[in-house]
């Protein structure tokens, strides 16, 4: 007889459709076999594996044979398949719970390693992550019903919300998972269901970058675990994706509630779609996170609340852009400052965007930004209690990548493990702040650089040179002065070209050293969890795109009509040739830059989300094109193009319809974030400039989030699923551009808008503003910092039926734990099922 010993601490394996196995049934034979060798998928079993997290690997079916590493690749594939699997010893078979089925394309040389896992090795992983699953407690079964029966008995407030929402999924009542007490747990009785799709895709894929190759402890690379990520870095395999949910009656939802046992398959993929393209309605967060991962769903989460209150400053907004449009009809003379200049007339439209309303505007906006934040902490805390991340950060796992140095006991656990020493990463991370600085003030010093290089070749002229004094002297006054200035023109249009396209470049290429050096640093500094690892690489990524993005805004607002040239007074370094010109003056000849600064910002807000909506939209419909035009003909490949929701059933054209798309970022939210934080700080600092920035910001916004969801859904690879209890370092980012958003409309209002009629600029009998701009400054920026603390204070972060329920919870908790077994109920009485969690 064959002896069957399952690794991960269980004396006994479960079999697929339960939980306990007798160990001296004759099928064990058949399964070792199964295991130790090659499963085969019949078609039946196709439907149940991709919708439990398929996971493929792609590699050569031979490595090649010039390739000097061909045979330490071919030997890392087959020790990670024994790692995977298990092995005989004697009569013995070591399952590990792990399976791989490999098919092969010869003419193409490419095998697809197709890997999954028995539901024990499932349930061992999840124990040592400690994930929260719902408890089968009676009050869970109540809740529920009472969800049900009161269903219909809202007041009309709750009626109005709830034509809005999108989930009908209920918060049950959750506790870390622990094997040894399994049988506290709802739903254990069916593993196919007991997971969702999100946490079965995670776990599958979190077992394959632990599963360790090495024949030995071996550290001297830095590497503690040479699991999938190692491979993958060595070149054993060329790609890695999940499969998407395909329709299965797998994916009924049970949560407590009575399912007919007949219901019809059901398409999780476009059941979220459904939901999510109702652009009038909430976001399907529930079914997102199901989906994705709680770390995509907090982003979508943070991305609804910033549209929803973005409608407070863009109605402001728009009401303060009206008034300034009815003010400079009232007090503009169009003609007469036509006939000073063309620049003066200009000007003096732009008191559109520069009226009595805009200092309110600006306060509005500052006070708007902590709401902002403040709501955004109450409804992070609901989610984090919701979706039972509270304690992630506390319990989150260590980095595959993460190397310790040195072991020590834990002070917990008091079982032995690897550690960093703090101070080699405390000045491995004074390092990397270093580096960081000096690469921003590059950024700096080469946007100077553009600078001095336009005001220097305005001055001489040295692309379209001057007319001799020869070619002068045979042309009448009139026509020498016209052709002087046609020459200047020319040079001054060819020298702001030139100098943008350098600019351009040397952002270009100094984004592109940044990013891969902060990528490097990050690595280096081996952060032990991957929350650390995002918040370090978040802040290093930042720094960048805030100098890129606003230091050309804060040249223009406060030092650009300092290098203009004023009446009187010099260029840059002193030089009075050496301008760098605004483009508008008064009537004095004084150079006024505000107007540049609208442009500047109106142009920034509505480019800056361009290349993304290329990217994300017409990039793939231009793809997507192209492969339906070479797909002629061939039917084996029509169902393999198209991204909308497939009927194929066949393993193999499902794995070929999910490596045809797009292969998706490493982390979805690491580029949305930094793109949406760049507009909200554009709005936090330089809205005063133009009332319409949160409009703009609206609409866009409202696109991008619909646009987002039916790409990571349809045109892209499925993205591994990623567990976070709140937005990371982003909400620290805000809060800062909140702070400097302060400062900066402070000095806007204090000296860019100097000239203007505002109402904190009355002038006096001769002209002069009656305050100092300094004084203003002072004043305006205490008074909204003032502001921000009172609201951020009387805002508690935490809600306050979320505080009750989180007490109510650890009392049952405790009770149940206590007690052990909880009590069970009649199902077929009461016709409940498990719950899809």
């Amino acid at each position: 007889m064959v002896n069957v010993v399952c690794k991960g601490g269980y004396k006994s394996c479960p079999e697929e459709g339960g939980l306990e196995m007798d160990e001296e049934v004759t099928t064990k034979k058949r399964r070792v076999k199964e295991a130790i060798e090659e499963p085969e998928l019949l078609p039946a079993d196709v439907d149940r594996k991709v919708a439990q997290g398929l996971c493929v690997l792609v590699s050569p079916i031979k490595y090649d044979e010039d390739d000097e590493e061909s045979a330490e690749k071919e030997d890392l594939r087959t020790r990670f398949k024994r790692k995977l699997v298990g092995k005989m010893r004697g009569d013995q078979a070591i399952l590990r719970g792990g399976h791989i089925k490999d098919i092969d394309f010869p003419e193409e040389n490419i095998r697809y390693t197709l890997a999954w896992y028995d539901d024990y090795k499932l349930f061992a992983e999840c124990d040592m992550c400690r994930f929260s699953m719902p408890l089968a407690l009676e009050a869970n079964y109540a809740h529920s019903e009472s969800s049900i029966e009161d269903e219909g008995e809202d007041g009309i407030v709750d009626k109005i919300l709830g034509f809005f929402e999108t989930d009908q999924e209920v918060d049950y009542i959750s506790a870390p998972f622990r094997w040894d007490k399994k049988e506290l747990f709802a739903g254990i009785e069916d593993p196919d269901t007991f997971f969702r799709s999100s946490l079965r895709s995670f776990l599958t894929h979190h077992i394959l970058i632990r599963t360790d190759v090495s024949k030995k402890k071996d550290t001297s690379d830095g590497i503690n675990i040479r699991g999938l990520n190692y491979l993958k870095l060595k070149g054993v395999y060329t790609d890695v994706f999940i499969l998407h949910d395909r329709p299965s009656t797998l994916h009924r939802r049970r949560a407590f509630k009575e399912v007919d046992e007949d219901s019809k398959v059901v398409d999780p993929r476009k059941e979220l779609w459904d939901s999510w393209k109702l652009w009038y309605k909430f976001q399907p967060l529930w079914k997102i996170r199901n989906y994705f991962g709680e770390k995509i769903a907090f982003y979508f989460a943070w991305i609804e609340l910033y549209i929803m209150t973005l409608i407070l400053p863009t109605i402001f907004g728009i009401i303060v852009f009206v008034y300034g449009l009815m003010y400079a009809g009232r007090n503009i003379d169009l003609e007469k400052d036509l006939e000073a200049s063309v620049t003066t007339a200009l000007y003096s439209a732009f008191t559109v965007f520069n009226n009595p309303a805009t200092p309110w505007f600006s306060l509005a906006l500052c006070i708007w930004g902590t709401l902002f934040v403040e709501q955004w902490k109450r409804r992070s805390n609901s989610l984090k209690y919701e979706w039972d991340v509270s304690n992630f950060e506390q319990l989150e796992p260590d980095r595959p990548q993460f190397y310790g140095s040195k072991t020590r006991k834990n002070p917990i656990t008091e079982e032995e493990e690897w550690y960093y020493p703090f101070y080699r990463l405390y000045l491995k991370i004074s390092f990397s702040v270093v580096t960081i600085a000096f690469m921003v003030l590059l950024v700096i010093a080469s946007t100077l650089g553009v600078i001095v290089f336009r005001a220097a070749f305005n001055a001489g002229q040295f692309l379209v040179p001057p007319p001799s004094a020869e070619t002068l002297s045979t042309l009448d006054n009139s026509t020498a002065e016209s052709v002087i200035s046609e020459n200047k023109d020319k040079n001054d249009l060819y020298t702001s070209v030139l100098s943008s396209v350098l600019n351009a470049l040397a952002i270009m290429l100094l984004g592109f050293v940044y990013e891969k050096l902060a990528y490097v640093l990050t690595n280096w500094e081996n952060h032990r969890t991957q929350t650390a690892y995002d918040d370090a690489l978040i802040i290093k990524l930042f720094a960048f795109q805030f100098v890129n993005n606003y230091a050309s805004l804060i040249y223009i607002a406060f030092f650009k009509e300092g290098v203009s040239g004023k009446v009187g007074t010099g260029g840059l370094f002193g030089n009075e040739n050496w301008k760098d010109t605004c483009g508008y003056e008064d009537s004095n000849g004084n150079p006024l830059c505000y107007p540049m600064l609208v442009m500047q910002v109106a142009v920034l807000l509505i480019l800056k989300p361009m290349p993304k909506f290329f990217k994300d939209v017409c990039l793939p419909f231009i793809i997507s094109l192209i492969a339906n035009f070479k797909s002629r003909g061939n039917n084996d490949n029509v169902e393999a193009v198209n991204a909308g929701p497939e009927k194929s059933t066949e393993l193999i054209d499902i794995i070929e319809e999910d490596r045809k798309l797009i292969p998706g970022d490493t982390d979805f939210t690491l580029s949305e974030y930094t793109e949406k934080c760049i507009m909200y700080g554009i709005i936090m600092l330089f809205g005063t400039v133009f009332p319409l920035a949160p409009l703009v910001a609206l609409i866009c916004n409202m696109v991008d989030v619909r646009v987002d969801g039916y790409r990571i859904l349809w045109k892209n690879r499925r993205y591994i699923a990623q567990r976070a209890e709140d937005i990371g370092i982003w909400q620290y980012i805000l809060e800062l551009l909140n702070m400097v958003g302060v400062v900066v409309n402070s000095l806007i209002l204090a000296f860019t808008l100097k000239g203007s009629k505002s109402i904190i600029f009355q002038p006096d009998a001769d002209g002069n503003n009656s305050y100092e701009p300094w004084m203003v400054a002072f004043a305006f920026e205490h008074v909204c910092f003032a502001l921000k603390f009172i609201v951020s204070y009387i805002i508690p972060d935490v809600p306050s039926d979320v505080q009750f329920k989180m007490r109510k919870e650890q009392f049952q908790v405790n009770q149940l734990f206590e007690k052990g077994q909880p009590k069970k109920r009649d199902s077929k009485a009461n016709g409940d099922t498990n719950p899809a969690v």
